[in-house]
């Protein structure tokens, strides 16, 4: 079968590997259909993400056809439509204990540290699937699950309330998803991104303000949208650490900043404005429990889905496909292979 997989930092290639079979009773033999490239597979190809361990077969948003199944599950058959989840934890540590699986001390995330969904088959555990009605969905459309999840996490972690005035920086396809989110959810949605195209996208994925902070004054229009009591909530989703630091100053009391991003030097924070406004900063990582809700609620968004989706390309001209994300000027949202 066909795998792109990264040799080492630097070097891609799609190769031909034995297929997998099932060797345990709890697992599931999946026919992958269609699988989306994720920010997160750039840094594994580039060599930026610290956990990679090489040769690694890269993706981890992924839906696709239930082949076969071991002979302990009993509520999958083949022919079925599933999405993955790309975590397998422990059950055991003090995280797992907790509820919060997603930072168990022994994660394991497929096209990280396990081969992942850039593939024609993947043998996963049970618990890893998630069944969805495929005459609701194609298998593109449902490879937005696993982002979708992303979006319903960080809302959660931001505890997004009706009312609730909140700022998303960046509108990306994280960015916009967590809009998307956060309007569902009865907020009023600042959007901040520089690219026109998609600021204007901002518009279809529940903003209500939109702004280009390099053209124009981004905390004057805080604070006029709050009559100067600042956001509730900041998500940071464009990737530029020094907007947590300046998420201090957008705040209101009591507010929330989400960091969806990070830096590999530590990013300065101002805790007398913390701790006078007494503001909570929120990490957040995959997603804990959020596929069931996600999947009953997807089949609502397929509009924006449809939009986000910008190019679906066949697995075999991946290299094009990595290309098209990384030129700015494509107009590239959410970027799918297919292996049909």
């Amino acid at each position: 079968m066909k795998a792109i997989t990264v040799i080492e930092p630097g070097h891609m290639e799609m190769l031909d590997v034995k297929m997998p079979s099932i060797t345990e009773p709890d697992q599931v033999l999946v026919r992958i259909h269609a699988t989306g490239i994720c920010g997160s597979d750039v840094h594994v190809a580039h060599g930026s993400n610290p956990y990679a361990v090489y040769p690694r077969v890269i993706g981890h948003e992924a839906a696709g056809e239930v082949k076969a199944v071991g002979e302990a599950v009993s509520d999958l058959a083949a022919g079925d439509g599933v999405v993955f989840e790309p975590i397998t934890y422990c059950g055991k540590c003090y995280a797992c204990r907790s509820g919060h699986h997603n930072v168990c001390r022994e994660l394991k995330v497929l096209g990280c540290i396990v081969d992942g969904t850039f593939r024609e088959y993947a043998v996963v555990k049970r618990s890893q699937l998630y069944r969805y009605d495929k005459s609701k969905m194609s298998y593109v459309q449902a490879a937005l699950c696993e982002p979708y999840t992303i979006g319903f996490q960080a809302n959660w972690r931001g505890d997004v309330r009706p009312g609730d005035v909140v700022l998303v920086h960046g509108a990306g396809p994280i960015g916009l998803i967590v809009a998307d989110v956060a309007k569902s959810r009865g907020a009023v949605v600042i959007v901040s991104e520089p690219n026109e195209n998609r600021l204007a996208m901002s518009a279809r994925f529940g903003a209500d303000y939109m702004v280009n902070p390099v053209k124009e004054d981004l905390d004057t229009l805080v604070m006029d949208v709050t009559g100067r009591e600042g956001v509730n909530v900041v998500f940071e989703a464009a990737g530029i650490p020094a907007l947590l630091e300046h998420a201090v100053k957008l705040l209101s009391p009591a507010g929330r900043l989400v960091a969806m991003t990070f830096a590999n030097t530590p990013t300065a924070i101002d805790f007398k404005a913390v701790n006078a406004k007494e503001l909570t900063i929120l990490g957040t990582r995959h997603q804990m429990q959020k596929f069931p809700e996600t999947l009953e609620r997807l089949a609502d968004r397929l509009d924006r889905v449809d939009q986000l989706v910008t190019h679906v390309f066949p697995a075999e001209k991946y290299e094009e496909a990595f290309a098209v994300l990384a030129d700015k000027d494509s107009g590239a949202g959410k970027v799918i292979l297919t292996f049909d």
